[in-house]
Order: structure tokens, then C-alpha cells, then sequence
């Protein structure tokens, strides 16, 4: 009799541990049980892709974004901006041409409104996206009061000779007899494609903090 209660309660104990175990794994391999954040905290949080782009890269970025963060995808010289007054976090994407960042005058028109806000920018642009020049341009464009309250991230373009107008092909031909970067005047009128999804990562480490910091206040 004692041996048949041992037998039994062993087998309540394996019946329990292995639905615990099947649970735990589940749990661990679903992605929707590592979000932290109330689904319907997320839903009121809400957010803006706004994009310039001119041969397709920096509009591919903003695509990704806004299939990973969900959102309103806009071109902003393309499409009626929506009221930025309703958005919680904004992320602005445009390339950079001849020195400049296209997006710079945008933000810096609208700042008034955007003051405050979480914004987001990131470039895109022929130069690697941890070069000196880059940071350079960066801090031209803005200034810091409106530099510390942005989150910037460079990020690698793609070029084709072959889609470039004959005006930017002249441009590129211009930059390369006055660059003084030996390894970057070396690149410089080549093709390259640099755009991939990976690149996006730390902007979406950042979303997600940014997400999360919104659902607590």
C-alpha cells in the first residue's frame, strides 16, 4: 500500500515538473512573452516614420521601421505631413547631399512642435557612418539645443552610378577632386549598397526603450 502511494505520488511529481518544463518552453520561444510592455499601454503610444529619400535608400530604412514599430509611414515631400502635435515618438529619415542633412531644415522649421518630443533621425549617405565627417556634418546642421534632445544615428547608403542624374554624377566627380580622405576619395564613384536590415538594430534597441519609459509615465 505504501509502495503504491510512492508509486503515485512520483508520478504526480513527473506529470507536474514536465508541464512546468513544456510551459517554461513555450514561454521562452514565443517572442510576445519577452515583451515587458502592456499590449494596450503600447497601442497609445504613438509614433511617426517621416522620410526624404531620392534613390531608395533612405526610404527603404523607413519601411523597415514602420513594419518593426508599427506607426504612420509619411514622405515628406511626397505626401501631406499628418499633425505632428499627435505623436509621441517621430523618427526622421533623409540622406545627405553635398554637406548637408535634406531633413535639417524640416526639423529645425518645425521644432517648435517637435521640442519635447522623443525624435528620432537617422542619414544616410556614401561616407561610413562612424567617420569624423560625418559627426561633422551632424553638428553643422543642428544646433545643441536641439542636438542633445535628438537621438542620431548615421547609417550606410547604397549608390548606382547608373541611376545617379547627370547632375549628382557631376556633383560625385566634384567631391572626389576635393576630398582629402586618400581612403575615401579611393570609394568614391564606385558602386556599393550598404543598406541592410541589421544596420537598424540599435535604432530598435532605442525604440523599445523609449516604448518603455512612455508605458511607466
Amino acid at each position: 500500500m505504501i509502495c503504491r502511494r510512492c508509486f503515485n505520488l512520483s508520478l504526480i511529481c513527473v506529470f507536474w515538473l514536465s508541464a512546468n518544463a513544456i510551459a517554461f518552453g513555450q514561454s521562452s520561444n514565443d517572442p510576445s512573452s519577452l515583451c515587458k510592455n502592456n499590449p494596450d499601454d503600447m497601442k497609445r503610444i504613438k509614433i511617426l516614420v517621416a522620410y526624404q529619400s531620392k534613390y531608395g535608400s533612405t526610404k527603404q530604412y523607413a519601411e523597415w521601421i514602420q513594419q518593426d514599430i508599427k506607426g504612420d509611414l509619411v514622405d515628406i515631400e511626397n505626401e501631406g505631413m499628418p499633425p505632428l502635435a499627435k505623436y509621441d515618438i517621430i523618427v526622421m529619415g533623409g540622406y545627405i547631399r553635398t554637406g548637408d542633412i535634406v531633413t535639417a531644415p524640416f526639423i529645425k522649421d518645425h521644432w517648435g512642435v517637435l521640442k519635447g518630443k522623443k525624435v528620432v533621425l537617422f542619414t544616410t549617405s556614401g561616407t561610413p557612418p562612424r567617420h569624423s565627417k560625418i559627426r561633422i556634418i551632424y553638428e553643422k546642421s543642428f544646433p545643441d539645443e536641439i542636438r542633445k534632445e535628438i537621438k542620431y544615428f548615421p547609417l550606410s547608403g547604397r549608390i548606382s552610378l547608373k541611376d545617379l542624374t547627370f547632375f549628382d554624377q557631376r556633383l560625385m566627380a566634384i567631391g572626389k577632386m576635393m576630398e582629402r580622405d586618400e581612403a575615401l576619395k579611393k570609394d568614391m564613384g564606385k558602386d556599393f549598397d550598404g543598406v541592410k536590415r541589421e544596420n537598424l538594430l540599435p535604432i530598435f534597441e532605442y525604440i523599445n526603450e523609449i516604448q518603455a519609459f512612455l508605458t511607466k509615465e
